[in-house]
C-alpha cells in the first residue's frame, strides 16, 4: 500500500453523511437538467468522462487552477446520482438523503471545502431531527446530538444501555479527534503529498498517533468495549450500514469515529440544499465554467478511450467525434463501464500487462482473487401527495425523514433485502420542492435490493409491471407509518417507481449497484485514482475513498490535486476553512 492510500484510509470519513440513494426515474429536471450543454471541443487539457459529483468536483478544481477541462456526460442532465427532476410542479431528487457540515463556515466536509475554493455554494436550510420506526412499530424522532438520544437509550435499551454508549463515546474520543484532525483535501497521489500534508504538522501527528486503530473494523471496538445491549448493538450496526453499506464488523473505525463525534455533539444540525441536490450540481457546473474554455457537454456518450504509445490521449464519442486530451483522461464511470471503454485498446495490445491486471482486479468481485463484491441495488418510490391536514413543518411527532426497520434478527441483519427503508418528505424542509398544499415524498431501500430479483426482465412485460406494483406496495407501507392514508392522497401523474434496471439503464451502473462493498474486516481496500496507464485516472466511488457524497467529492479532489502543481494545491488549501482545534 502506498503512502497516499494508507493516509486515505484514515481520512475517508471526513465530512461523513448518511447513506444516499442513487436512482434516476425521471427526465425533466428542476435544476440540473436545465443546464444547457456546451459544444464539444476537439481538445482540452483534461477530458473527464461522466458528470457525477466526483467528476464535477475534479473538473471544478482543475478549472480553478486554470486547466482547460471538458466534462462529457452521456445523459441530458449533469450530476449523475445527485441530479433532480420536475414533474407536475413537484421537484424530485434521485439522492442523496442526508447532508452535514455545509451550513457552518468552518467544516471538514470535502465538498464544502471545494465550494470554498471555487467560490460557489448553495443556500442551506438546517434542521435537527431524524425519525426511526422500530420493528415493534414504536416511533421516535429525537434530535441528533447527545441530549435526546439519552432518553431514547433509556426507553428502548436495557439497564446498561446508557452506560455502555457513554463508555463507547469516551473510548472513541481520541479516534474521533484523529479522524477529524487532517483534511483529505491535502492528499495527492505522488511524492509531493509530503509537502501538502506538512501544511498541517500537528494534525498529521495526531492522526498518526492512533496508528492502525483508525483502519480497523469498528466491530473490534464494540467487542473491546463489551457492548452487550441489544438495542445499542443494533443501532450501531444500522448507523454503520447507512454510512458505509456494511454492518459494524466491516466498517472502518475512522468512519464511525467521525460520525459519532459529529452526530452526537451539542448543537449539531443537518443541512439541506434549497432546491434539492440539483443545487449542488448547479454550483459545481458554474465552477467548471468559470474557466472560459472549460465545458460541460451533455448527450455526449463516450464509446472509447484512446491510447497511443502507452498513454491515454483522448476519447471517441458515439457520434464519432474525437476529443484529444493534452494532459490526462479521467473516468468518473464505474470500472465495468471504464473497462469496456478500454476494450479496443486492450484488443490492439495498446495496454500494458500491468494495466490489464489493474482493470481485471477492479472488475473482479471474487474476494479470493483480491476482488471486492458490489453492494446491492435499490427500489424507489417518488410521488406527490395532497398535504391537506398534514403538518407544514417537521417536528418530533412528524419528522421530514425516517428509517423503518422491519426485523433486527433477519438472516443478514441490516443487509437483509428490504429490511431497512428510508423515507423522506423534502417539502417539510424546503416548501419550494412541491406546489402549495402538496408534499413531495421519496422512499427507498438503501442498497439491499438484489439485482437477481429483476435480472433479464423485459421492462415492457406484464411480469415487470406486477413486480413494480409489488415493490410500490411495500414502499407505500413504510411511508404510511407516519401518513396512514398516503396512497389516497396521491396526486395523479406523479407516482414513479425505480428498480435496479432503472438504475442500470439511466446511470450506467452495472447491475444497478450502489458501489463497492469494501469490507475492512477482510482487509479490503480500493485502488486509488492513478492507474498504470500513463495519463489515465479514475475517480468516484469505486476508487477511493468509496461511497457517499463526502467520499466522492474527496475522490474528485484527490484526482485534481494530483494533476496540478504543488503550488496550486497549496493555494487551494489556503482557501478552505477547517474547524478550529
Amino acid at each position: 500500500m502506498n503512502l497516499c492510500s494508507a493516509l486515505c484510509l484514515c481520512f475517508m470519513a471526513s465530512g461523513a453523511s448518511a447513506f444516499g440513494p442513487t436512482q434516476l426515474v425521471g427526465r425533466s429536471s428542476h435544476l440540473s437538467a436545465t443546464v444547457k450543454s456546451d459544444e464539444v471541443p476537439f481538445e482540452a487539457d483534461v477530458v473527464i468522462i461522466g458528470s457525477g459529483l466526483a467528476g464535477l468536483s475534479c473538473g471544478a478544481l482543475l478549472s480553478h487552477c486554470k486547466k482547460n477541462v471538458v466534462i462529457l456526460e452521456s445523459h441530458d442532465a449533469p450530476g449523475g446520482c445527485a441530479h433532480t427532476w420536475e414533474r407536475r410542479g413537484f421537484h424530485f431528487e434521485s439522492g442523496p438523503s442526508l447532508y452535514s457540515g455545509f451550513s457552518s463556515e468552518r467544516s471538514p466536509n470535502p465538498l464544502k471545502n471545494i465550494f470554498q475554493i471555487v467560490g460557489e455554494d448553495c443556500e442551506w436550510i438546517t434542521y435537527d431531527r431524524w425519525g426511526t420506526v422500530l420493528p415493534s412499530g414504536e416511533k421516535f424522532a429525537a434530535k441528533i446530538g447527545p441530549e435526546e438520544f439519552g432518553d431514547v437509550l433509556q426507553k428502548y435499551g436495557g439497564p446498561q444501555a446508557q452506560a455502555e454508549f457513554a463508555a463507547l463515546m469516551e473510548r472513541m474520543k481520541p479516534l474521533s479527534d484523529a479522524s477529524q484532525a487532517l483534511t483529505s483535501m491535502a492528499l495527492r497521489e505522488d511524492l509531493a503529498v509530503v509537502l501538502t500534508l506538512l501544511k498541517y504538522p500537528k494534525e498529521l501527528l495526531m492522526t498518526f498517533s492512533q496508528g492502525s486503530k483508525l483502519t480497523e473494523p469498528f466491530g473490534n471496538i464494540m467487542d473491546e468495549m463489551q457492548i452487550k445491549d441489544e438495542f445499542v448493538r443494533n443501532w450501531l450496526d444500522m448507523l454503520c450500514f447507512l454510512l458505509q453499506g456494511l454492518p459494524a464488523r466491516g466498517t472502518l473505525n475512522t468512519v464511525m469515529s467521525y460520525m459519532l463525534a459529529d452526530w452526537y455533539r451539542p448543537g449539531v444540525t443537518l443541512d439541506y440544499p434549497k432546491g434539492g441536490s440539483g443545487a449542488i450540481v448547479d454550483a459545481l457546473v458554474r465552477a467548471v465554467r468559470k474557466h472560459p474554455l472549460s465545458k460541460v457537454c451533455l448527450n455526449s456518450h463516450v464509446d472509447e478511450i484512446l491510447v497511443e504509445n502507452g498513454k491515454a490521449v483522448g476519447v471517441k464519442l458515439k457520434s464519432g467525434k474525437v476529443v484529444r486530451a493534452k494532459e490526462a483522461v479521467v473516468s468518473n464511470a464505474d470500472p465495468y463501464v471504464t473497462n469496456q471503454l478500454l476494450s479496443s485498446a486492450r484488443k490492439s495490445s495498446a495496454l500494458s500487462n500491468e494495466m490489464i491486471a489493474h482493470m481485471d482486479k477492479m472488475i473482479s468481485t471474487d474476494p479470493e482473487e483480491g476482488g471486492v463484491k458490489d453492494l446491492r441495488s435499490f427500489i424507489h418510490l417518488h410521488a406527490g401527495i395532497d398535504a391537506t391536514g398534514l403538518p407544514t413543518e417537521a417536528s418530533a411527532d412528524f419528522p421530514a425523514q425516517w428509517a423503518v426497520i422491519r426485523d433486527w434478527n433477519l438472516p443478514g441483519g441490516v443487509e437483509a433485502p428490504r429490511n431497512i427503508v428510508l423515507c423522506s418528505m423534502p417539502s417539510l424542509i424546503d416548501p419550494s420542492m412541491a406546489p402549495e398544499g402538496k408534499h413531495v415524498i421519496h422512499c427507498y431501500t438503501p442498497a439491499t435490493e438484489p439485482y437477481e430479483w429483476w435480472e433479464n426482465m423485459d421492462r415492457n412485460s406484464e411480469e415487470y409491471r406486477k413486480k413494480k406494483e409489488e415493490a410500490a406496495d411495500f414502499l407505500w407501507s413504510c411511508f404510511e407509518e407516519y401518513v396512514p392514508n398516503a396512497r389516497e392522497r396521491l396526486v395523479p401523474g406523479t407516482l414513479q417507481i425505480g428498480t435496479p434496471l432503472t438504475h442500470e439503464r439511466f446511470l450506467r451502473r452495472s447491475k444497478g449497484s450502489y458501489g463497492p462493498r469494501v469490507d475492512v474486516g477482510l482487509g479490503q481496500t480500493l485502488p486509488g485514482h492513478k492507474t498504470p496507464l500513463n495519463g489515465f485516472y479514475m475517480c468516484g466511488d469505486y476508487t477511493f475513498p468509496s461511497i457517499g457524497v463526502p467520499a466522492t467529492a474527496a475522490s474528485g479532489a484527490i484526482t485534481a490535486n494530483t494533476l496540478v502543481s504543488v503550488g496550486d494545491h497549496l493555494n487551494m488549501l489556503g482557501k478552505i476553512k477547517l474547524p478550529e482545534k
